[in-house]
């Protein structure tokens, strides 16, 4: 609380590399903020055909993972972290993955645009 970051990469190589904790520790600090915006990512665009580009996703995960911080600073309830905004966007980048590979596997071999011509 009240410690801010706002240089870029500076939370991320101190737990990394320079914090005095343990590996479980490191791990949980530096994946949490991943972990907690994979299904964003994974979920844009299965919701609306409007995030179905990289350029989206990373526009709206940067966006929410913002406004997230904002209040967080705003309202003294967490640190703000520059960092957080990072892992936070690359988390909603890695949901995004397995769902456009999907859509290019398939659209590939036809599987999606058969389906829904048949019905």
């Amino acid at each position: 609380m009240g410690s801010h970051n706002f240089i870029p990469f500076k939370t991320i190589s101190h737990y990394l590399f320079l914090a005095d904790v343990t590996p479980s520790i490191r791990m949980e600090n530096i994946a949490g903020n991943i972990i907690g915006f994979v299904p964003f990512g994974l979920m844009l665009p299965l919701l609306s055909k409007r995030f179905s580009q990289l350029k989206s996703i990373l526009i709206a995960t940067f966006c929410l993972s913002f406004t997230y911080e904002i209040l967080q600073l705003l309202f003294e309830l967490a640190s703000f972290d520059t960092d957080d905004l990072i892992l936070n966007t690359l988390g909603g980048v890695i949901g995004y993955l397995p769902i456009k590979l999907f859509y290019i596997v398939f659209k590939k071999t036809g599987t999606i645009r058969n389906q829904t011509k048949g019905q």
